[in-house]
């Protein structure tokens, strides 16, 4: 027996007794379970290390790295090191490369597969200054009494990464097979072993105090600290202590050994509070973390679950948590301190006229960029009240950007994020405040309160978006932006370009957060349940919806990164009868199901998380329903006349030049089901029958997208009626005849009547060119206005539109 045989024997036991793992697979790793053809590489030799690779790969229905792998009759190890003991350690993993590659070259039905292991003692950075402490740190290549410690204190902390594996077959074929290969690959695997522990542990972490007296010393602070003093008339010393104490406002402390605690209470917590979480997109932020990319997450933002469920999913996906941008308004005691460790670095509501803060800031922002932390934060700025996405707010998008602009070497992706939940525990509160009430300022007791009633939330559903290249966009948006790059030294340029293409980056990822929405069975049950009349189903006519619903969106779907569930319309409708949202009420002719006052209010935030991608098949379905014939192109020039509206208020990601396309789709899959019928003229439909079921799924359908059109039809028709008029004029008579339709038609939801949506409406107009200005700055109408009115009014319910136009003739004649 070998010596590293007799060590595996012994250590066998005390190494499974005092060692806990958690495996997280690539998905083309996934895939070869079971298969033969399969070697691993690691990056040292390790016996305890081996131990546990040999039981996490055998778990996951992987090849025993113990057992040899037979080429032609020939052993090969199974188990490759890029670093052994001895002087010709790389040399033995270069020759066991070629021995492979030989091996491909000669035998052309060979295809082994490389999968790199990476085992993660404790996830911790350690320190720039100082390596970490042997007891609870990861490092290179310990000792083996280094080791003794890590497993005794860091073993039941362990991450086993297999990451995507490399295809010896594509090599030979693409490379060859000679020793320069070889070399090449070990080489690769190296850097790959590297980017991999950056991925899961961070950069190292520097003292907290250290980064603050660092970034003082910096040109650009150095240089805001003496504006600061002579423009306020106080001393160099008063405006440092200044800048101080914004940094200590500011700065995180992260503290991989709190991280590793909240794992445990996050588990704990989750599985309290939530059925479950489903994620998706996380082999997308892998494979950047690996590739070295600095990654931004930018997560919508619903509630203050957001903070943690992030970060949790996140370090569950292997990766280290980001540095959290936080409202200031949550550093109190306790929880202040708490989200320091945990990574949060805090940041105040504005910094208008505070130069010296706002320089503060971006250095800060900027030394987290260079340092290659990922960060987090929401273009919201807070949290919705209404369930849909806020209007974004630049100033981080625009500091990411400048920190572009300092000669950022590591690629920058902003990953989008759609976060959405099944129950919101601030939803009541939310309400409160949309009715007038002052927000709450965030408090230890208000904590313990919400603790109070934490309870089962259902499912919590995370999903990594298509990722945004910055340079590759800045490419695209600004193609002369590198001509705006500084040194880095001083401050960030802010050239003529930036705010616009700020804008325009910022509507891109409002618009990929979208792309990633996750349909549930709350949302989708309200969505039912607020479209029909009395806000009432039948049981049958609500599974029968639930089925619709996802049926066209599995058929022809929103975006690629959309999450539609896999249930059926009788499964979603019990797993949101658990949440007891619904009152449920049984007569001799069977369940008819419905939502009463403030629960049907409360209910419209979850229908609003999904709204961006119900409209456009409502709209469709409202002129099916409305019409007792119509074409196709009807249907796709008021859409395509509609698209800027939707897309500013519901920031849809389709262009105007792709809904002809969409359209098309929805009215072939609408055929199929039977909610139409083609007519043997070209290009034209008409509805199913009136008493038919089908006609009554369409028009539940075609209700969803009323609320939307009514909005719209209140300021058309007061623009075209009222002419000429002041903004501020249009603007509070387009408020005052949506409460009244409100009050009048019983529509509950908070937003239809919401000053800034109304206003964005008309701010659209304006920029479309349906609205011009004249000499006293009043408002005229465009000849298209009256066409646009006329033909969003005929898909109204003739009493709302009734409404409507004798409230203007009101404030006509007043």
């Amino acid at each position: 027996m070998s010596l590293r045989g007799f060590w595996l024997k012994v250590l066998y036991w005390p190494v499974r007794w005092f060692t806990r793992f958690e495996v997280i697979l690539d998905k083309d790793a996934e895939a070869l379970q079971g298969a033969e053809q399969v070697v691993y590489v690691m990056r040292s030799t390790s016996v305890t290390d081996l131990l546990v690779a040999r039981r996490a790969l055998r778990k996951t229905d992987l090849p025993d790295p113990r057992e040899p792998l037979l080429l032609n009759g020939v052993e090969h190890a199974r188990m490759l090191y890029l670093e052994r003991a001895g002087k010709q350690s790389s040399d033995i993993a270069i020759d066991e490369f070629l021995s492979l590659l030989k091996n491909h070259q000669q035998d052309t039905s060979l295809d082994v597969k490389v999968i790199p292991v990476g085992l993660f003692w404790g996830r911790k950075a350690g320190q720039e200054r100082r390596e970490g402490h042997t007891m609870v740190a990861d490092l290179e290549n310990p000792g083996r009494w280094r080791k003794f410690w890590l497993v005794l204190f860091s073993g039941r902390h362990i991450l086993v990464r297999g990451s995507r594996p490399l295809s010896i077959r594509e090599v030979v074929s693409k490379d060859g097979a000679d020793r320069r290969m070889a070399h090449k690959l070990a080489r690769v695997a190296r850097v790959h072993f590297v980017r991999l522990r950056h991925a899961v542990a961070g950069p190292k972490i520097t003292e907290r105090e250290l980064v603050i007296q660092s970034l003082l010393e910096t040109a650009a602070l150095k240089k805001a600290i003496k504006d600061e003093a002579r423009s306020k008339k106080i001393s160099a010393e008063q405006a440092r202590k200044t800048a101080y104490k914004y940094l200590d406002e500011i700065a995180a402390s992260y503290s991989e050994t709190l991280v590793r605690m909240l794992d445990r209470f996050m588990g704990w917590l989750w599985s309290r509070i939530y059925n479950g979480i489903h994620v998706e997109g996380g082999e997308r932020i892998r494979a950047l973390a690996q590739a070295g990319h600095e990654v931004i997450y930018v997560p919508c933002h619903r509630s203050h679950m957001d903070y943690l469920l992030l970060s949790y999913v996140i370090y569950k996906e292997g990766l280290v948590p980001p540095h959290i941008a936080a409202g200031v308004n949550l550093d109190f005691f306790p929880a202040g301190p708490l989200f320091r460790r945990g990574g949060a670095f805090f940041i105040r509501r504005s910094f208008k006229g505070n130069k010296l803060y706002s320089a503060v800031f971006r250095e800060y922002l900027n030394r987290l960029l260079q340092k290659g932390y990922p960060v987090e934060y929401f273009t919201e700025g807070g949290r919705s009240r209404t369930g849909r996405l806020l209007p974004p707010k630049t100033g981080m998008v625009a500091m990411t950007v400048q920190g572009m602009l300092r000669g950022q070497q590591r690629p920058v992706s902003i990953v989008p994020v759609y976060l959405g939940y099944e129950h919101v525990m601030e939803v009541n509160t939310y309400l409160k405040e949309l009715k007038g009430k002052s927000k709450e300022n965030e408090s230890v007791f208000k904590v313990l309160t919400s603790l109070r009633h934490l309870r089962n939330f259902g499912e919590g559903y995370v999903t990594f978006g298509k990722p945004i290249n910055l340079s590759k966009t800045l490419d695209r948006l600004q193609p002369d932006w590198h001509e705006s790059t500084t040194t880095g030294a001083q401050e960030p340029s802010r050239p003529k370009w930036l705010t616009p293409t700020v804008n325009l980056l910022a509507e891109e990822i409002m618009q990929r957060i979208n792309d990633a929405a996750a349909f549930n069975s709350i949302n989708l049950t309200s969505l039912a349940l607020l479209s029909s009349e009395q806000h009432a189903l039948t049981r049958e006519e609500l599974v029968s919806q639930l089925d619709l619903y996802t049926r066209i969106m599995r058929s022809v779907p929103y975006s690629n990164d959309a999450y539609v569930p896999e249930q059926s319309g009788a499964e979603l409708w019990k797993l949101a009868l658990r949440h007891d949202k619904f009152t449920v009420v049984d007569d001799s002719m069977g369940e008819l199901i419905r939502v009463d006052g403030t629960t049907a209010i409360a209910m419209t935030y979850y229908r609003n998380n999904i709204m961006h991608m119900v409209i456009v098949p409502a709209i469709v379905a409202a002129i099916a329903s409305a019409h007792s014939r119509f074409k196709a192109s009807t249907v796709i020039n008021l859409l395509e006349e509609l698209h800027p509206l939707l897309q500013d208020e519901l920031f849809i990601s389709h262009s105007r030049d792709r809904m002809a396309a969409w359209v098309d789709a929805l009215l072939e899959e609408y055929a199929e089901i039977g909610l139409i019928h083609e007519i043997d003229e070209e290009d034209v439909y008409q509805a199913a029958a009136r008493d038919t079921h089908a006609f009554f799924q369409l028009q539940l359908l075609a209700r969803s997208a009323a609320e939307t059109l009514q909005r719209y039809a209140v300021v058309l028709e007061l623009l075209q009626q009222m002419q000429p008029i002041g903004r501020s004029d249009l603007e509070r008579h387009s408020v005052a005849l949506a409460e009244r339709l409100s009050a009048m038609h019983g529509i509950n939801a908070p937003e239809f009547f919401d000053k800034k949506l109304l206003a964005n409406v008309i701010g659209t107009l304006k920029r479309e060119d349906y609205i011009a200005v004249d000499d006293d700055g009043q408002l005229i109408a465009d000849e298209r206005v009256g066409r646009f009115s006329d033909s969003i009014d005929t898909l109204l319910e003739p009493p709302v539109l009734q409404t409507i136009r004798q409230s203007v003739q009101q404030l006509l004649s007043s």
